[in-house]
């Protein structure tokens, strides 16, 4: 009996007394080695764990309140650990400053005066956005919005409509086209052909995004300026003149088609000079029938030949002196020259000597002898007639003057 007390241990008493089974070493020799480790883990929290994965680690543990022979003791004396206290410690975010104010009202009412501008801000940056007429309003607008307190800069934006509203104005046959721009309200002026392209043009640029309608039209249309050049001369019936551009050519080309009838080559000529003459027509396209004197004209061109050189008969005769002859061919070149249709009566008058009816029946036969002259020089038969007025004094005070023989359109 005192032999098995005496024994020694058996391996399985040995584990039972450990805490640690299995591990050869004595109960109290273990205690203080996890009294080491667990000082070591604690050491290395506090002081490694930072080092290696920064301070936004998960949970921290504020060990601070630990005490490493306290732990020790514990552990010697065969306890359950159990840190006094751990608590979870969550740094403050880090202030970056006080939050900045919003300057977008501000940048807002600092651009207002610009038509078509729209301010705001992002941070301290400005930022502008919309249309401007110019690019010195652009420049403005953006002077005005860096001047707003704590705007360290400007993102601008802005859209300038002058250099749109002029290319879609040449793109629409302007010529020396230029834009005036109040805001985003656009003038255009400029040259065009006719009417059809002003409202071409005007289309074109009022349809620029950003622009404000209406645009207002000011550009020089050179169609009524031919029209009223031409038709100043008064050589031309039956008269159209049109304006047209040939934009196969830099600048546009504007080119001036006449028609209608003239008199004669000379009247011709001088209706294309002046369509040629009006500033800005490039060509002129003369499409101008010739057609002789009107009617009217032929009339005024023989009263104007009789007047200034009258036809001189014998004394109380029909007979036509020679000297008046000449005058009587240049009556009949005019004659041919007129329109077929043309119907004229030739008149006679005498002065107020002699009797009454012989006057009468004299300025007859005069009047007969002129038709006849110019009937065989080449004037149709079908055109002249012929009659007798008698005396009269409606021409002049002196007899001579009255002696006359005149032209009248029937």
């Amino acid at each position: 009996m005192e032999d098995s007390k005496n024994a020694a241990p058996s391996p399985r008493d040995r584990d039972e007394d450990r805490l640690i089974p299995g591990w050869n070493i004595a109960a109290d020799t273990q205690i203080v080695a996890l009294g080491a480790v667990v000082v070591f883990l604690i050491l290395a929290g506090t002081y490694l764990w930072p080092r290696i994965f920064g301070s936004d680690s998960p949970d921290e543990l504020n060990l601070s309140g630990l005490n490493a022979s306290a732990v020790t003791e514990e552990l010697s004396g065969n306890s359950t650990i159990i840190p006094s206290t751990v608590t979870t410690v969550t740094e403050p975010t880090q202030s970056t400053g006080d939050t900045e104010p919003d300057l977008s009202p501000s940048v807002a009412a600092a651009v207002s005066t610009f038509d078509g501008v729209s301010g705001s801000a992002n941070g301290t940056v400005a930022i502008l956005a919309g249309f401007v007429g110019t690019t010195a309003e652009s420049q403005q607008a953006e002077t005005a919005a860096a001047a707003v307190a704590g705007v360290t800069s400007v993102d601008n934006r802005l859209v300038v409509l002058e250099e749109s509203v002029r290319q879609s104005a040449e793109g629409a046959n302007v010529g020396e086209a230029t834009v005036v721009m109040d805001g985003t309200n656009a003038t255009l002026r400029g040259m065009v052909s006719n009417e059809l392209e002003a409202q071409t043009a005007v289309l074109a640029a009022g349809a620029v995004d950003g622009i404000t309608p209406p645009v207002t039209n000011e550009l020089r249309i050179l169609q009524p300026e031919v029209d009223q050049a031409v038709s100043a001369l008064g050589i031309v019936t039956d008269g159209e003149f049109v304006v047209e551009s040939d934009d196969s050519t830099s600048p546009v080309g504007r080119i001036a088609t006449l028609t209608g009838k003239v008199s004669s080559e000379e009247a011709k000529a001088a209706a294309e000079a002046a369509a040629a003459a009006v500033p800005g027509v490039t060509a002129v396209t003369n499409l101008l029938e010739v057609v002789g004197p009107t009617d009217v004209e032929v009339t005024t061109d023989l009263n104007e030949l009789f007047d200034l050189n009258p036809i001189q008969f014998r004394s109380g005769s029909d007979v036509i002196l020679d000297e008046s002859l000449p005058t009587l061919d240049q009556a009949v070149a005019i004659l041919t020259g007129a329109s077929g249709e043309i119907q004229l009566e030739v008149q006679g008058y005498t002065d107020t000597s002699g009797g009454t009816e012989a006057n009468l029946r004299l300025s007859e036969r005069r009047a007969a002898a002129v038709r006849q002259y110019l009937v065989e020089g080449g004037v149709s038969d079908a055109s002249l007639t012929s009659k007798g007025f008698g005396e009269t004094t409606e021409f002049g005070p002196e007899l001579a003057d009255n002696r006359r023989v005149r032209f009248a359109l029937l």
